[in-house]
């Protein structure tokens, strides 16, 4: 049926009891597999991610999206247009879906919607710019907390450090993501660790972004004032707009 390592048989019975459903309705265009299945990293405990193709918008409530199964499954239907649309976020914090796609494993593709939206996230991701907005509010957001981070690391008090050390990791992700011009992935710990190495700029950022993911909170802050005085240049554009109104979310502060 597919390529998918599955970590039990539990989970390959109920993605099959799925997958004839989704067949059998002629509302479905494509199926896909996602998340740590498709990676080849699931674990006893993971759900079932299903992507689902639909030719009409799908506010029909199809039996398959509500019935009970014997483990969690997580089934996100949107047609392919909706799904396209969802490959090139353009605001502080949105994530493209597009990933999912490139990640995923097709189980039902009979007009080809499915390869058809793999290729398109490809060609999406690889024109992308990050909006100039976009980088100004992360340019503001650092000029903002490094002192604040500075100041942490000075004082030494653990729970402060690692309060500061855990809230920034995910808005330096994200910079780096933006930095790159590269579309947010998800924050889920496959989907980042997978992408990682798409980051080319700064020099060595990979490296010492997975030093900072395995840092205890001093060694990591320490770091994350590293990896961002060298990323900050590279947020510098002369187009740069004034971030969105209230876009700088939960940044520590």
């Amino acid at each position: 049926m597919t390529t998918a390592a599955f970590p039990t048989s539990l989970h390959r019975t109920v993605l099959e009891v799925v997958l004839t459903e989704l067949r059998a309705d002629p509302d479905v265009r494509g199926v896909l597999l996602s998340g740590s299945l498709a990676r080849g990293t699931g674990r006893p405990d993971s759900d079932l991610d299903v992507l689902v193709v639909t030719a009409l918008d799908p506010v029909r409530r199809a039996p398959w999206r509500s019935r009970r199964r014997p483990l969690p499954v997580d089934l996100v239907p949107r047609t392919a247009e909706q799904w396209r649309s969802c490959f090139a976020p353009h605001r502080v914090g949105d994530e493209s879906w597009g990933y999912a796609f490139l990640d995923g494993v097709p189980l039902h593709d009979p007009d080809g919607a499915v390869a058809e939206l793999i290729a398109d996230a490809a060609a999406i991701h690889a024109g992308y710019r990050t909006p100039a907005p976009v980088k100004a509010h992360y340019a503001e957001l650092w000029t903002h907390v490094v002192p604040k981070m500075q100041a942490v690391r000075q004082r030494g008090d653990p729970v402060e450090t690692g309060w500061a050390a855990a809230v920034m990791t995910n808005e330096l992700l994200r910079t780096l993501w933006a930095a790159n011009d590269l579309p947010n992935p998800s924050l889920d710990l496959g989907t980042c660790q997978r992408h990682l190495d798409d980051l080319k700029a700064p020099a060595g950022a990979t490296d010492l972004m997975r030093a900072v993911l395995r840092a205890a909170p001093r060694d990591a802050l320490r770091l994350q004032l590293e990896l961002v005085a060298d990323v900050l240049p590279l947020l510098a554009a002369r187009d740069a707009a004034p971030p969105p109104p209230g876009a700088k979310g939960g940044a520590y502060r």
